[in-house]
């Protein structure tokens, strides 16, 4: 038995070795004479190749030069381009209407896949001038190859499997929009039965070199230059019937280490364009991204660095710009159980903060961060934010006149020197985007005048965001606290004050209840309550600076130490009202109400000291004292117009 076995081996090969030669000789003709192309070219239409030259040393082998080949669906037109390469081919399934390619080994590969443009619309329409050109086809197709092959009896859908791709010199991918031009090395297979079925097999690609661009020529549009990095993944089956567009995401894993050389980073907008009230500006920069996908859930360890040239922030109304870095990652569940978080940080080293409308920077500082954080990152939510936070620890105001543009129009009050040093932090929270903060102020010999009276200072304001609405714009700054110290009135001090050693005044604000409403004809409404050293500075809005013999009493109800106040507050865009004012220190008590509207200064008071009263007048530039019946003149006096 033995024997005959090995009879009947050796026997085989010696026929295979006599009838290897004539398979070379009429297989390689029956190629060169266009056997195999006219076959595989039924329908060329919807399925084509071409070689410019091609043998087959053994059944099923075939080594080509100048191969392309192209195919035309319902919905998309593919081609593929080697200069060389060696493939195997099963002739025999193409009458069961299966291609099967593979291994394919070659160099020098170019592929490109485009839409048709009459295929069904999708959520995100493309933009069809910057996708490929498909030798061979016109996009839409004239004819369509539908028009041309109706369809017949119902057949089993045609089969493509291509197995053991390893292409190496790729000089170019064009997907869609999505295009790179290099150098890279592909490996791996897909396998699709028309209308039914897709798979990308495992699949990796290397890039040695290159660039991606949006689309090629003029309208291209630059997206990564000096690229390098790899791409392992596959896409499990799914029905081209079901998954549509981002949708094929939920079947793709895989991971993507890539580098190079961006123009801008502006993409990373889209992680707080939903919130309205922050934009981002980034511009190009080195970059570095590590990306794990697992069924288009991005996975703790994926990671993007970059350090753009120049970063921009616009937060409300204000605009933020300087250099720094950005990094975006995934973060483990804080406990068992969890999801994943999205995790976006943009940290300027160095800033200059601008307002709207005000060429030149107000402040500046170092280390102001903005982080946002979303649901868990997936491909069609990857930047989805639902907070975000902005830390600002120090920075510098080296002109505090800026902020005369913050005060109403026709006050009378003016800042005229001195500079400070603020902080602030802010945390807001998606879908309403109502948020809570504070900010700091700190200012050393503050400069500011009010009419003909120069003033100095120091001032130290806490602002408190207890709400903020970001999307109505406006913010409850209940609790915000102002003090005031060491205040000394440089000039047009009053008689009987020493100009050369002026007495010096404090006073303690708190904000009781306030509701401020930037733009709006009424952008402050508050509740003051306030400690003072002395109501001096109250009657120096109103009173006349003379008094005569019978007001003497008058120098006794200022210099009372250590008074309370309280006031009701309303800050317009060309007006200021104070209302319901009440000073009360031992046996003094003052009450008033103040207004100055379009230049116009209008303000009574009424004061006593035990058994003394007097009531004063502020109207239409003049300052009277009113000594009879002064109570009843105060509480009769008509309303401000």
């Amino acid at each position: 038995m033995k024997k005959i076995l090995i009879r009947l081996l050796l026997a085989l090969g010696i026929a295979a070795l006599l009838l290897w030669p004539a398979y070379l000789v009429i297989a390689n003709a029956w190629l060169r004479q266009g056997g195999l192309e006219e076959r595989l070219n039924r329908r060329p239409e919807r399925l084509w190749f071409r070689w410019e030259s091609a043998w087959t040393p053994w059944p099923g082998v075939v080594r080509v030069t100048g191969f392309e080949m192209r195919n035309q669906t319902a919905t998309f037109q593919w081609w593929l381009a080697v200069d060389r390469g060696t493939l195997e081919i099963d002739l025999w399934k193409l009458r069961d209407r299966e291609l099967l390619l593979g291994p394919i080994q070659g160099s020098g590969a170019a592929f490109r896949l485009r839409r048709r443009l009459d295929a069904p619309p999708r959520t995100r329409p493309g933009r069809s001038e910057l996708y490929p050109q498909i030798p061979g086809y016109s996009n839409p197709p004239d004819p369509k190859p539908e028009e041309i092959y109706p369809r017949g009896p119902r057949r089993e859908p045609w089969h493509i499997e291509i197995i053991g791709v390893d292409l190496d010199n790729v000089r170019e991918i064009w997907v869609e929009e999505i295009r790179f031009a290099g150098d890279a090395r592909v490996a791996g297979g897909f396998d699709m039965r028309a209308r039914q079925r897709v798979e990308v097999l495992p699949t990796r690609m290397e890039i040695r070199s290159g660039a991606l661009t949006l689309g090629a020529g003029e309208k291209a549009q630059p997206i990564l230059a000096d690229a390098r990095g790899r791409l392992d993944g596959r896409i499990e089956p799914y029905s081209p019937r079901i998954l549509k567009g981002m949708e094929v995401f939920q079947v793709t894993s895989g991971r993507l280490s890539l580098q190079g050389q961006v123009r801008n980073l502006d993409f990373l907008d889209v992680f707080f364009r939903e919130t309205r009230w922050v934009d981002l500006e980034i511009s190009g920069g080195r970059v570095a991204a590590d990306l794990r996908l697992r069924r288009g859930r991005a996975l703790p360890g994926s990671l993007l660095d970059a350090t753009p040239e120049r970063v921009a922030v616009a937060f409300l109304d204000y605009r933020a710009q300087g250099d720094g870095g950005v990094r975006w990652w995934v973060e483990e569940p804080a406990e068992a159980g969890g999801e994943p978080e999205g995790r976006l940080s943009l940290n300027l080293d160095s800033f200059r903060l601008h307002r709207q409308g005000f060429g030149k920077a107000h402040v500046s500082g170092q280390g102001l961060r903005i982080e946002a954080a979303s649901d868990e990152p997936r491909f069609g939510g990857l930047f989805k934010p639902r907070r975000v936070a902005i830390e600002m620890p120090h920075a510098e105001v080296p002109d505090l006149r800026f902020y005369n543009a913050y005060l109403p129009k026709s006050s009378g009050l003016a800042l005229t020197s001195g500079s400070g040093r603020m902080s602030a932090h802010f945390r807001a929270t998606a879908p309403e985007w109502i948020g809570s903060g504070e900010m700091r102020l700190s200012a050393r010999r503050l400069g500011a005048r009010f009419e003909d009276k120069t003033m100095r200072g120091n001032l130290e304001m806490h602002t408190l965001l207890r709400r903020a609405d970001l999307l109505e714009k406006t913010f409850d700054i209940s609790g915000t606290r102002l003090d005031l110290t060491d205040v000394v009135l440089v000039n047009g001090v009053a008689t009987g004050e020493s100009p050369e050693l002026p007495a010096t005044w404090w006073a303690r604000a708190h904000l009781d209840h306030a509701l401020l409403a930037p733009g709006a004809p009424v952008f402050l409404r508050a509740r003051l309550e306030s400690t003072l050293s002395d109501p001096r500075p109250i009657f120096a809005l109103v009173a006349p600076a003379a008094r005569g013999r019978m007001l003497r009493w008058v120098d006794n109800l200022l210099d009372i130490q250590g008074v309370g106040a309280v006031a009701d507050i309303e800050l317009g865009r060309s007006f200021v009202n104070v209302d319901d004012l009440a000073v009360a220190g031992g046996k003094a008590q003052v009450q008033g109400r103040f207004r100055v509207a379009e230049g116009n200064r209008r303000g009574i008071l009424y004061a006593s000291l035990g058994r003394f009263d007097v009531g004063v007048e502020l109207a239409d530039g003049k300052r009277d004292w009113k000594i009879l019946r002064p109570k009843k003149w105060f509480e009769n006096y008509p309303p401000f117009e």
